[in-house]
């Protein structure tokens, strides 16, 4: 078996891209259109769910030499000295080839005063210069710089793709299949992300014992027991817990996002496990049923203080 997984199998073109059907069609629209592509792009979605893998398939869509195109993570370089700098290179020509592509990863993270000057420079680009921003929390870009995107926002992966997923590279990786309990624990603790997914395939890939390779699942999973325990919590028939249920989520490092899609699953998981049904369980499906793309913590907060009442 090879290992790094996630690696070996990122996505190289659009073609390539597992989910996100109505997304890939959108951008393979706007990269043809007779007027030209956009000059900014704005990814946006859960971690791990191919925003900067589709970033980096744009500077290949553009034909981007490796000379001109800039990588920024902006959680380390955050201030406004880091735009300024970034747009007085935009201003000189190629080195390499016809175009210069700048991925911003993570950009709201950038202070306010940078936001700012990268507006200005989304604004008026130079001619051959493109734009991709990726977020996991676009409420904190400004709502201007948002409007000077075309947005392309990516979701996390059913469980069924993610399954499909998993099996089509477990034929490809190993002699033998993994057991079902393997591929839907892992199904489950990876909320979706393709790239946690693989990962913890490696992680148990040389484990033969399928309770040590479910143990090691649960701990590879980041945030999983937190999670949990707010779905226990959810569950019990105290209708006073939202106190509880408030101090537990102040202490979760969890993405809104990822966090919702966890409890959806949690809570589907355990309503399909109930033959006679469970209207309470329905109820509170419903109200995570929406995701938080835009309303962030805030809304992840109050679908959580609104299950709490049921």
């Amino acid at each position: 078996m090879t290992k790094d997984l996630a690696l070996k199998y990122r996505p190289q073109t659009l073609d390539d891209i597992v989910g996100n059907k109505s997304t890939i069609l959108s951008l393979k629209s706007v990269l043809h259109r007779e007027q030209g592509p956009p000059k900014s792009f704005l990814f946006s979605g859960p971690s791990g769910c191919g925003k900067t893998t589709l970033a980096k398939i744009l500077k290949k869509e553009f034909n981007c030499h490796d000379r001109d195109y800039h990588y920024y993570n902006t959680a380390n370089t955050r201030g406004i000295d880091t735009i300024r700098d970034m747009g007085k290179l935009a201003q000189y020509s190629p080195l390499g080839g016809k175009v210069k592509f700048y991925l911003l990863d993570e950009c709201h993270m950038l202070t306010k005063d940078a936001q700012n000057a990268l507006l200005l420079l989304l604004e008026d680009p130079p001619a051959p210069v493109y734009f991709a921003l990726c977020t996991t929390n676009p409420e904190k870009l400004l709502d201007t710089i948002k409007t000077r995107c075309h947005k392309f926002p990516v979701v996390s992966l059913t469980r069924n793709l993610m399954l499909k997923l998993l099996r089509e590279v477990i034929s490809k990786e190993f002699n033998d299949p993994f057991p079902d309990t393997i591929l839907n624990e892992i199904a489950f603790c990876a909320q979706g992300s393709c790239r946690d997914a693989l990962k913890m395939l490696d992680t148990v890939a040389n484990i033969p014992d399928d309770d040590d390779a479910l143990e090691a699942i649960r701990d590879s999973s980041v945030g999983e027991t937190s999670t949990l325990e707010i779905c226990k919590l959810l569950l019990n028939g105290n209708k006073n817990k939202w106190e509880e249920l408030s101090k537990m989520i102040k202490t979760v490092d969890a993405e809104p996002e990822k966090l919702r899609y966890s409890i959806l699953g949690y809570l589907a998981s355990v309503l399909l496990n109930n033959p006679k049904g469970d209207d309470r369980i329905g109820r509170m499906l419903s109200i995570f049923i929406n995701d938080n793309m835009y309303s962030g913590k805030g809304g992840i907060v109050l679908q959580l203080y609104l299950a709490s009442k049921l």
